[in-house]
């Protein structure tokens, strides 16, 4: 008998609970739940890269910058670019031309930025940039016109290709508005057309220091 009004209650209860619910629920009233909404906490950030790693078999050095928002402190969204600031010398063919001879490569890329991070009120926590776009490359002859020393370099080919690389970085909060972050990120080449330089000679880690600013 103690069960049967226990249950019979119960019933009475959700019953109440069910028809309030249905009197006071209004769809347009309810908004769909989404990352980039007014909801969420946005801010801006800047930071700048330092790079090395190897490019056809030669240690390089590359410096970018990239910049975007950080929503809810954890997910970044935002645009990079990074490019080849030391000499990159290697030993290459030149179309009409018998014996090797040395070559110079510049270039660069960049591309969308995305990325999360893990714990990223504390003191140290662990970034994931990713790096997704195209890069542009150009092998150079610094001595093709020997009879003019003012003007001697002339590009023998170029090339365009898609570039993915995603990374690990170790952040450190040094101040509310600044991060040091150091890590690693494999770069991934796909497309490139040279006649001295395969995709593969591209492709590889790099370690990298990172110094980013904004509102964390």
């Amino acid at each position: 008998m103690r069960t049967s009004i226990l249950v019979i209650l119960s019933l009475l209860a959700f019953s109440s609970y069910a028809q309030k619910y249905v009197d006071t629920y209004d769809p347009k009233n309810e908004e769909i739940k989404s990352l980039l909404s007014k909801q969420n906490d946005l801010n801006a950030f800047g930071a700048a890269d330092l790079k090395v790693g190897d490019l056809k078999g030669e240690r390089a050095l590359l410096v970018g910058a990239y910049g975007g928002f950080i929503i809810n402190r954890r997910y970044l969204f935002g645009v990079a670019g990074y490019g080849i600031v030391t000499n990159v010398e290697f030993d290459g063919m030149v179309q009409g031309q018998t014996e090797m001879k040395k070559l110079n490569l510049h270039g660069g890329y960049g591309g969308l930025l995305i990325g999360g991070t893990i714990a990223p009120k504390e003191l140290i926590h662990i970034s994931f940039p990713i790096v997704l776009g195209v890069g542009s490359l150009e092998v150079v002859d610094k001595d093709f016109f020997v009879n003019n020393p003012a003007d001697s370099e002339f590009t023998i080919e170029n090339t365009v290709f898609f570039v993915a690389e995603p990374g690990l970085e170790v952040e450190f909060n040094i101040t509310k508005y600044f991060r040091l972050g150091a890590g690693m990120t494999y770069r991934y080449v796909s497309g490139s057309e040279l006649d001295n330089i395969k995709d593969e000679d591209l492709t590889g880690t790099t370690a990298m220091i990172s110094f980013r600013f904004g509102r964390f």
